[in-house]
């Protein structure tokens, strides 16, 4: 089941990726009009595969419930488009929050459209301060793609909170979750967050610390039953026996904290600022491509979408010119925004926290 959920998983990400790839690079970061066309595509698409991210999530918990006899009876959960919190403090640059009510728990949300507007500012913010414009744009591209990844993890760590909570509500013999690592289906493999953080139960009320590209998962917890443990010390075990003493060790001795970020909530990171952390899949690792032959692999996978993203692009622009005269043209609210914060990209941006 793990291994089915994470090829399910990967293929969804993959395809969102690629039409998100396809549609910045076609783009003129400068021109707000085309940044504001490809936020309006993004954000439905981001969205669908949020939902399809919660429909995956809300499927595997319904199935670890079962397996404990707790049912709940057709409930299901409701994660909203907008899977990032409001940063307050910041009105002023990213606009109003979004209310927004979920399974009857109310919050302000960080609208879909903002985090999508923030690759081109970053580009023309790097290029303002002598980045090449190839270099940045390749910035901005693992930009869009790190955005996406994010809202999904967010989206199904949501999902995963509120059935564990509805969980508890409805039946009180499920106390909490434990954090399941996945080495078998985790490109990278474990990192040594994930392997400390493994090592515990996590009240219902908590959410799930993430952090970038994890593959964990949450498995209820009952009085009587921690079957997640089970599974921990079965994949820690192997880890430790296939991964050299020297990993064996950094994996053991590695240590976390979990930091409230403005948008995220819960994030993993290391106790020590700066600490460099350990990561081991403990299973032979796949004989990499080289890098003509990844990028050939990615044009050719990427080709026909980009051939039909530019033809849909075409006959838009056509629709566009016979509607509308040149001094008619008017730009939509999120383009206005966006106009009126690109004069502030011209100032380096504080460095973050925790990147997206």
């Amino acid at each position: 089941m793990v291994q089915a959920r994470a090829a399910r998983r990967d293929t969804l990400e993959q395809l969102l990726l690629d039409r998100l790839d396809v549609w910045w690079r076609l783009t003129d970061p400068y021109d707000d009009d085309q940044v504001s066309y490809f936020v309006d595509q993004a954000v439905p698409l981001m969205a669908t595969a949020q939902q399809a991210m919660v429909s995956m999530a809300t499927a595997a918990q319904m199935i670890y419930l079962s397996e404990l006899d707790v049912d709940l009876d057709g409930w299901m959960p409701d994660v909203p488009a907008e899977v990032r919190t409001f940063p307050h403090g910041v009105a002023g640059q990213f606009g109003r929050p979004v209310q927004v009510s979920a399974n009857g728990r109310r919050s302000e949300r960080l609208a879909v459209a903002e985090v999508f507007q923030r690759p081109a500012r970053q580009l023309r913010a790097e290029v303002a301060r002598g980045t090449p414009f190839d270099d940045a744009l390749a910035n901005s591209v693992e930009r869009v793609k790190i955005i996406a990844e994010t809202n999904l993890t967010l989206a199904e760590r949501e999902a995963e909170t509120q059935i564990l909570r509805e969980a508890h509500r409805q039946n009180k013999k499920v106390i909490g979750w434990r954090r399941v690592i996945h080495p078998e289906v985790s490109k990278t493999g474990s990192c040594g967050l994930c392997v400390a953080a493994s090592d515990r139960i996590y009240r219902v009320q908590d959410l799930k610390p993430i952090h970038a590209r994890c593959r964990c998962e949450t498995m209820p917890v009952t009085r009587a039953s921690d079957p997640g443990r089970e599974l921990n010390d079965d994949d820690l075990k192997r880890l430790y026996q296939d991964a050299t003493s020297t990993y064996a060790s950094d994996l053991k001795r590695t240590r976390y904290r979990i930091d409230q970020h403005g948008e995220l909530q819960a994030v993993l990171v290391p106790k020590t600022r700066g600490q460099t952390v350990p990561r081991t899949t403990g299973f032979a690792a796949p004989v990499d491509l080289d890098e003509f032959e990844k990028q050939y692999e990615v044009a050719q996978r990427q080709l026909p979408l980009m051939r039909q993203v530019l033809a849909q692009t075409r006959r838009t622009v056509s629709q566009t010119a016979r509607s509308r005269s040149p001094t008619s043209v008017g730009r939509s609210p999120a383009t206005k925004r966006f106009s009126a914060a690109s004069s502030r990209d011209r100032s380096p941006a504080r460095p973050s926290m925790h990147r997206e």
